[in-house]
């Protein structure tokens, strides 16, 4: 599928990153694209990989290279806080070691706009990438010369020509999804149907139930079970205490203000509820990253067991880091320690790893389960293999009551 996009100083971004900066770019550009909505628009920060460009005089509109995969990526801020630019060193080191189109989607968020915008804006993307039918874009690559230069001075008073308009290819057979906290709720979203539930009809996957690829997701601590306000999650021991209680008023008042308790238990709010043997795509493969210091510790690993007693469990990997915060991998290096920031690359690099597996059609799970070294360096520990969650077996009886909230 072709697509082409409005870019202004495309020069400029497609020089490649110095090797020497692990976070030295690209730089994203914004690109809006239509939603199901007249007259409204969904903003994009995409990351274009480094490319070169033909000669102007060539006749070529293809630069080399032209065909990318594509990563669809999720801020965090349970949904009412939160930017895609602090998704930027994620999604640009994606960009660079994977050579991959970066799509980070800035999805409505509440208090103004509440459940289920923020999913339908992400599966507007979606679809715009998989489904030629949806509306798409203006899709066209505009470079322009520096300003400080003649010929783009001439240019400007139409004296020079513009040169052929470039064209780039996104590879469908090579997606995948990505997202912290809030937005790994999202990223799990695009992955799974949802059945007829809460007033709401049944609400098909975005990605066709036959396409025929592996799909990496990579959720990082992701808010899997809305059905908990933030004071109402349990904390861990090791973790610091609670913040004052207008403080947890106030994220209270605003968690609620995107999902109601009515509607917190539709499974586009709380995709963790899901059966994943009906409602999780056939191709997905999960590589959950869990932060111990955490208050969504806990629904994640009681949907880890939900999944492995639903058996898909040999298409999830789990990372866990019993002694790191919640959004250490989003938070800026100079707030980490020296501990925090090695961990925090690891984890990048493992998604990258876990990413390129799967599109090279081989199984990423199987992969990282079979290769003890690769789970020792994920971990930050050479004396240790992953930490095993503690705790009882996950029994059917334990997944009713999970899903019924009981």
């Amino acid at each position: 599928m072709e697509q082409r996009r409005v870019v202004d100083d495309v020069e400029d971004r497609a020089r490649p990153a110095a090797s020497s900066r692990p976070y030295g770019g690209p730089q994203p550009f914004r690109l809006d694209i239509p939603s199901r909505q007249r007259a409204r628009k969904i903003p994009l920060y995409v990351f274009v990989p480094p490319v070169k460009f033909p000669e102007v005089d060539s006749g070529n509109i293809e630069p080399s290279p032209h065909t990318f995969p594509v990563v669809m990526d999720y801020h965090g801020g349970g949904f009412y806080l939160g930017s895609c630019l602090e998704q930027a060193p994620f999604c640009a080191k994606l960009c660079r070691e994977l050579h991959t189109i970066v799509i980070s989607v800035d999805y409505r968020m509440a208090p103004i706009n509440k459940f289920p915008a923020a999913i339908e804006d992400s599966e507007d993307a979606t679809l715009a990438l998989l489904n030629p039918r949806h509306p798409r874009p203006a899709t066209t690559y505009s470079a322009r010369a520096s300003p400080t230069s003649s010929a783009g001075n001439d240019r400007k008073k139409e004296r020079v020509p513009l040169p052929p308009v470039p064209s780039i290819h996104l590879d469908e057979s090579r997606i995948a999804f990505s997202g912290a906290s809030s937005g790994g709720n999202i990223a799990l979203n695009m992955a799974i149907s949802a059945p007829a539930s809460l007033g709401l009809p049944a609400w098909p996957c975005p990605i066709p139930a036959e396409y025929p690829h592996m799909i990496p997701l990579l959720l990082l601590y992701p808010s899997l079970d809305l059905r908990q306000l933030p004071d109402e999650r349990f904390r861990r021991e090791g973790m610091a205490p609670l913040p004052e209680k207008k403080r947890l008023d106030i994220d209270n008042h605003l968690a609620a203000t995107y999902v109601s308790r009515e509607m917190s238990g539709h499974p586009r709010a709380s995709p963790g509820l899901v059966d994943s043997r009906v409602c999780l795509h056939g191709k997905a493969k999960v590589l959950l990253i869990l932060s111990g210091l955490d208050t969504l510790w806990e629904q994640s690993e009681i949907w880890v067991k939900k999944v492995e007693s639903e058996g898909r469990w040999d298409d999830m990997k789990v990372m866990r880091y019993e002694d790191r915060k919640h959004g250490w991998t989003t938070i800026p290096e100079i707030a980490l320690s020296k501990e925090e920031r090695k961990t925090r690359l690891e984890v990048l690099d493992e998604c990258v790893r876990f990413t390129d597996v799967a599109w090279q059609g081989r199984d990423p799970v199987a992969v990282m389960n079979g290769e003890v070294g690769d789970q020792v360096k994920a971990q930050g520990n050479t004396n240790l293999k992953y930490q095993e969650a503690e705790g009882l077996d996950f029994t059917e009886r334990d997944r009713k009551s999970y899903e019924s909230g009981t």
